[in-house]
């Protein structure tokens, strides 16, 4: 084999070799952009549901928050008017406890619509909370139903503690409603 030949025929064994090492180069590479962009494709997924998520919790939320601050704007008023009502009983003003009494019972019947709000706007933890408030905004010893006669200073003072408690209760409850503790803090990846 002459020289020349022995030149052009390494010559084309070598091109032969680096186009295949290119060949093999670009598809290796061409692989490796492609799980790079599934990968980013896949992180972008994530940060778009997670965003949804958040989204749809703080839609919730809104909603939420006002059904709970009503309920407990109303046993508010309540608290305020039983304190009332025991500072008549103190003061021997029967006439102005009975004023009392029945503003209590008004307030009271306004309860079940925010009862039945809270249980549609949720979560499921709410449903105790809620109904050991509608008992104890309700249920009084004796009369069911009834607020204390002027008579039971301490049937008085007993329907204030029971819903103090409720309220404490309820409000523990809610603020872990509120906190969206089923969302994980931070973004995914």
């Amino acid at each position: 084999m002459d020289a020349g030949l022995a030149g052009l025929l390494g010559g084309v064994i070598g091109a032969a070799v680096g186009a295949l090492g290119a060949a093999g180069s670009a598809y290796i590479t061409g692989r490796k952009a492609e799980q790079q962009t599934r990968l980013h494709v896949q992180a972008q997924l994530a940060q778009a549901q997670w965003q949804l998520r958040l989204e749809h919790l703080n839609q919730r939320r809104e909603p939420r928050a006002q059904a709970y601050a009503e309920v407990l704007a109303l046993a508010n008023e309540v608290l305020q008017l039983a304190e009332r009502a025991i500072e008549r009983q103190e003061t021997l003003d029967e006439d102005g406890f009975r004023v009392l009494a029945q503003q209590i019972q008004e307030k009271e019947e306004g309860f079940d619509p925010l009862y039945t709000r809270v249980l549609l706007e949720g979560p499921e933890a709410m449903v105790e909370p809620t109904h050991t408030m509608e008992i104890a905004l309700h249920h009084i010893p004796g009369d069911l139903g009834a607020f204390p006669d002027y008579d039971d200073y301490d049937g008085v003072c007993e329907y204030r503690n029971r819903v103090t408690v409720a309220v404490r209760h309820f409000v523990e409850a809610a603020r872990i409603a509120l906190n969206d503790h089923d969302l994980d803090a931070t973004p995914p990846g």
